[in-house]
């Protein structure tokens, strides 16, 4: 089978992004589903480009029918519901806007208090794992390796008309290592749509909060 060159491009740069972390080398404003540039430490729902793909993602208070704390993070199979908010946060120098390729934080929105408020930021224990150990759980702190994300913009998105991104893990960007970075990527566990580390990365887009 002879590959088109778009398609050799895109698993050339699905595996430099694994290998390097390094996606794009200027920085660039984030976009909502509307088009609207999308705050920095603001609330937000994220989700598919396409209802055909499911609906929001949202915290899972249990896992294999056995509650769970920390809450990991799950995709909800209706398309009809847009999941929980999640808050992403760039700290150095504040910036009003989010932007791809800086540090950011991901907060749960989970209160701080109640039965389980572990429930924080997105937590990636061992990204080099195998699951349940690489799946998208929260209870870190912020800026710790192991809740240490950045943005890139989706290099192929299915419609070119909205902006679409993809999310990495890179401990090493908060602590110390090589400067690698590992996809955040669908996991089917048991019928439930999970996130984890490595693998073909999600593409999602930002939804306004409605009032």
């Amino acid at each position: 089978m002879i590959m088109k060159p778009s398609a050799i491009f895109y698993a050339s740069f699905i595996l430099f992004i694994i290998t390097t972390g390094t996606a794009s080398a200027t920085q660039v404003v984030v976009k909502d589903a509307t088009g609207k540039k999308v705050l920095n430490n603001v609330p937000y729902h994220i989700g598919p480009v396409t209802a055909a793909n499911g609906g929001g993602f949202k915290l899972a208070k249990t896992m294999n029918n056995k509650s769970i704390c920390p809450f990991n993070v799950v995709q909800d199979p209706s398309a009809a519901n847009l999941g929980d908010t999640f808050t992403f946060t760039l700290n150095y120098k504040r910036p009003k806007y989010l932007h791809t390729d800086g540090v950011v934080g991901i907060d749960s929105g989970y209160p701080k208090t109640g039965p389980c408020q572990k429930s924080t930021f997105w937590t990636i224990p061992d990204a080099e794992a195998k699951a349940p150990d690489n799946l998208v759980t929260t209870g870190g702190g912020f800026e710790e390796d192991i809740t240490c994300f950045q943005l890139v913009e989706h290099p192929k998105p299915t419609n070119p008309k909205v902006h679409s991104y993809m999310i990495q893990h890179c401990p090493s960007f908060c602590g110390s290592g090589p400067q690698t970075c590992f996809n955040v990527s669908i996991y089917v566990d048991k019928g439930v749509r999970r996130l984890a580390s490595r693998g073909t990365p999600f593409e999602f887009v930002f939804y306004k909060v409605p009032k």
